[in-house]
């Protein structure tokens, strides 16, 4: 009978411990971007993966803000330095290049702006026959004290300018 109460304790607790954890445990969730910006791009998602894929190229569909860019590497890991219009330079590497996913990520280094960090995402969609989704994901926090109404306003005219940037790319 000892044994038998035991038992029932061990299996009582042991249940009520798994019930417990699996109640703790969540699907992980992503968090929102701090600003986001999408449209539609007259290419098929492999062409528009290409163009963007090719870490030098970004002057040729952004240059409003991209003077030139030099690169070490291809892929993740790569690494390129883009010298900004306005005289300042930003070192991104490549933290996400999913080529099958049609994804690829940039961290910046040293951001232009007044950010602890600044990571933007690009996510390239099939929208249709020859035509792309293309949603630029940016993740920043602005620094204590720096101005934060014209951060946001800066970081999203150079999203807004780089999706224009590509579309118009396209649209030659």
């Amino acid at each position: 009978m000892k044994r038998y109460l035991i038992l029932l304790v061990a299996v009582f607790t042991v249940s009520i411990g798994a019930a417990f954890a699996q109640s703790a445990m969540t699907a992980a969730t992503k968090l929102p971007p701090t600003l986001q910006r999408e449209g539609v791009v007259n290419a098929s998602p492999d062409e528009v993966w290409k163009l963007i894929s090719v870490l030098d190229k970004v002057d040729e569909y952004n240059s409003e803000f991209v003077k030139s860019v030099e690169k070490e590497g291809d892929g993740y890991e790569a690494y390129r330095l883009v010298k900004m219009t306005d005289g300042t330079e930003r070192g991104e590497e490549v933290t996400v290049f999913a080529k099958a996913a049609k994804r690829i990520c940039f961290r910046s280094e040293d951001s232009q702006y007044p950010v602890e960090y600044y990571v933007v995402n690009y996510y390239i969609e099939p929208s249709g026959k020859l035509k792309t989704k293309l949603r630029l994901e940016c993740y920043f926090k602005v620094n204590k004290g720096a101005p934060k109404t014209k951060t946001f306003k800066a970081i999203g005219k150079e999203l807004s300018t780089t999706l224009k940037g590509i579309q118009n790319y396209y649209n030659k």
